[in-house]
Order: structure tokens, then C-alpha cells, then sequence
């Protein structure tokens, strides 16, 4: 049974049948330009998705080992409160074409699969973080800073989406 009656036209429950998508990420934005466009592609993703994006505190640790260490730590603490399929943004990842993404979250939608994608910090994730991974993803064979980072990911995530309804963004 769904979890609402359409006849009755309640859609109190409405979000209970979209994906939910989580990106879990270390720091804040600090650019106004990287505010705004991940701002504009989280908003028009919320029509398609239930999304959210949970940032997690940036270490102040001055060594990079021991940055990427404590921030590795409170990913995997916040991931599992959390449930999905985990897939880590990473340079060790493998690339995928965007029609091909499209296709992963399509068919964790029609699995209902909830889907968390962990994004770390500037010094990267450790080991255990990349073992807990249900998929390794690399966005770019380039190096790209954080924020970037975070609005490619946005971006492609609104282009899957465009590309399962059908819309012409994607061409």
C-alpha cells in the first residue's frame, strides 16, 4: 500500500516516495560564488529529490596526516547514523560519463535505495573511509579545490536527474 491515497489527494507523505540523496561533506563554503551556485543546484534539486547536505567541521590540526585523520574519524562516525549506499567522492575513484551516473541513481531509485555521497576535506580521506564505500567516485583526473568539487558534484547530480526525467539540459 502507498504511503498516501492519491483519490484522497493527500500528499502529506509525498517525500516518503522521492530518492533521498545525502552529500555529507567536511567544511564550509566560504565563496560567495561557491555559496550561490551550490545555493541554486540544491534548490532545484529539492523538486526532484529529497537532498540535504550535512557538513561536517573542518579539522584544525595543522598537519595534513593528522587533518585527514580527524576529519576521516568524523565521516565514518557520521555515516553510520545514517543509511544507504555509500559512495566517496574520491581521486582513486572510477570516472563515469554523465548518462552513465544517471543510470546508477536511477537504478538506486527504482531499488529504493537512499544514496550518501561523502565529500572530505582538502587533504583527502584515509583508508578506512574508502573501505566502508559501496562505490569509489572520481569527478575529474584533475585536481580541483573543495568547493569546486562541490559544485561539479552538485551539478552532475542535477543533470542525472534532468537526464531520468527526460529534459532537454542535457545535450
Amino acid at each position: 500500500m502507498l504511503p498516501f491515497d492519491y483519490a484522497q489527494g493527500d500528499i502529506a507523505n509525498i517525500d516518503s516516495l522521492m530518492q533521498r540523496i545525502t552529500l555529507l561533506c567536511i567544511g564550509s563554503l566560504k565563496s560567495s560564488w561557491a555559496k550561490a551556485a551550490c545555493e541554486d543546484y540544491a534548490d532545484r534539486l529539492g523538486h526532484a529529490l529529497a537532498f540535504d547536505i550535512a557538513e561536517l567541521p573542518a579539522s584544525k590540526a595543522r598537519e595534513p596526516e593528522k587533518q585527514r585523520e580527524e576529519e576521516s574519524e568524523r565521516i565514518i562516525a557520521a555515516v553510520e547514523k545514517r543509511s544507504g549506499s555509500l559512495w566517496v567522492l574520491d581521486e582513486r575513484g572510477r570516472e563515469m560519463t554523465s548518462a552513465v551516473f544517471a543510470k546508477e541513481l536511477q537504478n538506486a531509485k527504482d531499488r529504493g535505495d537512499a544514496m550518501l555521497f561523502v565529500l572530505g576535506g582538502a587533504y583527502g580521506l584515509n583508508d578506512a573511509v574508502r573501505k566502508k564505500a559501496h562505490r569509489l567516485l572520481r569527478l575529474s583526473a584533475m585536481t580541483l579545490p573543495h568547493e569546486l568539487c562541490r559544485v561539479v558534484f552538485l551539478e552532475q547530480l542535477y543533470r542525472a536527474c534532468e537526464i531520468g526525467r527526460g529534459s532537454g539540459y542535457h545535450h
